[in-house]
């Protein structure tokens, strides 16, 4: 029995509704065993990121006798059963993407600002990689962003980003560190989802300030007539008839000694890529979810073996069921992608909401049981206060004896 945990995230809903859920899947049967609410962060009344912000469940690792969960502020860490081992969350480490274990480390993607981080199973952080420091890298790829955060403000966290009252998301997210993969070498691949360029970045900053005059629901509608008018197909990533700047996508990689070089870049590119993905033969995907692209490539020289269209979905969320075949998340729906034919050989329909879309997917251990109907109530019983009140105990976990977890 194939059983799979798939993260969501819904956008476009208010606050006091789930912004996302955990399904857990029977893969053969095509069958939900089990739908879960996630812990909710806290701040969500006040980010006005209507696309996603600190929506929704996002990345899924697993190691030995561990599942961490993470939401866009925290990871939870859960034993066979789901008892809660603990939580790892840092000041610095905010809008978390995709998280993978390092034999006893977590390595989490900080999108708010550019970091990749690596932390111990205690919340410590070990390590970090600001994104935008001069490197070869960074030559190879002619981008010169601003650096806006020293090392020493990274480790001890001077700016919160967990909160997004404290600083401008259109200043501090600038490639969109989103994914992250391990090579058996020890070279660790990070995604630069969306790496902007001056005009993209200032494109964004207007469509931030008309949002907070209230005037971009006015101009979408537009839009929409405009589109309607010209018999234009409907882009299901903009709901712009043009796209009037473009970045680019670009896997890095990173060695032990930290040194950087560029694997592989996309251009082209509207919405950030997704889901770096190392196959059981060594290879590796990347999904280009502005072309709706399965890119297959070589990790060690960045040779694109094969790039696929799969769907006019968000494709977002990847994972290996054997050498030749991969689960896809694709908006609403799982896709079944033969790697060898470069064919989608089925699909499964998860949710019918137009605003849930797949955001991980993780195998379930057969020794695993079912999680709870809803993870905040889980951590709500234990703690005796909701997941999203942690901002008043400094994000150190509580209950009515002390703490109870790191």
């Amino acid at each position: 029995m194939t059983i799979l945990l798939v993260s969501t995230i819904r956008r476009h809903i208010p606050y006091t509704e789930p912004s996302g859920f955990l399904y857990t899947i029977d893969l053969k049967q095509e069958r939900i065993l089990r739908r879960c609410h996630i812990i909710e962060p806290a701040f969500r009344e006040v980010d006005n990121n209507p696309r996603g912000g600190l929506r929704g469940s996002r990345g899924i690792a697993l190691h030995e006798n561990q599942l961490a969960l993470a939401n866009a502020s925290a990871i939870y860490r859960y034993d066979p059963q789901w008892n809660l081992l603990g939580v790892i969350t840092h000041p610095s480490c905010a809008a978390i993407h995709d998280i993978i274990f390092q034999d006893n480390k977590l390595w989490v993607t900080s999108a708010r600002n550019d970091v990749l981080m690596q932390f111990d199973l205690n919340g410590n952080l070990l390590r970090h990689h600001y994104l935008r420091d001069r490197t070869p890298a960074l030559e190879a790829l002619d981008w010169k962003p601003r650096l806006l955060l020293r090392s020493e403000q990274i480790r001890q966290g001077k700016t919160d980003f967990r909160d997004p009252r404290t600083h401008d998301l259109e200043t501090f997210d600038a490639a969109h560190v989103n994914s992250v993969s391990i090579l058996p070498n020890g070279d660790v691949l990070v995604s630069m989802g969306l790496v902007l360029t001056t005009k993209f970045a200032t494109l964004l900053k207007w469509k931030k300030k008309l949002i907070d005059m209230g005037l971009w629901s006015s101009l979408l509608a537009a839009n929409r007539r405009v589109r309607d008018g010209l018999g234009l197909r409907k882009n299901v990533h903009s709901d712009l008839v043009l796209q009037p700047a473009k970045g680019r996508s670009a896997i890095v990689r990173i060695q032990p000694d930290g040194s950087q070089s560029v694997c592989l870049t996309l251009s082209e590119i509207t919405v950030p890529s997704h889901s770096l993905l190392l196959l059981p033969d060594e290879k590796s995907v990347y999904l280009n979810t502005t072309a709706g692209e399965v890119v297959h490539f070589e990790p060690y020289t960045g040779e694109v073996l094969s790039s696929t269209k799969v769907t006019e979905g968000f494709l977002r969320g990847v994972k290996a069921l054997n050498k030749d075949t991969l689960i896809l998340g694709s908006k609403g729906e799982l896709l079944t992608f033969d790697i060898p034919t470069r064919r989608v050989l089925g699909t499964m329909r998860l949710s019918d909401d137009p605003n849930e879309s797949v955001y991980d997917i993780q195998f379930l251990p057969e020794h695993y049981s079912l999680p709870p109907l809803s993870l905040e109530k889980h951590f709500e019983d234990l703690a005796g206060y909701k997941a999203e009140a942690m901002v008043r105990y400094g994000y150190q976990l509580q209950s009515t004896d002390g703490i109870i977890a790191p």
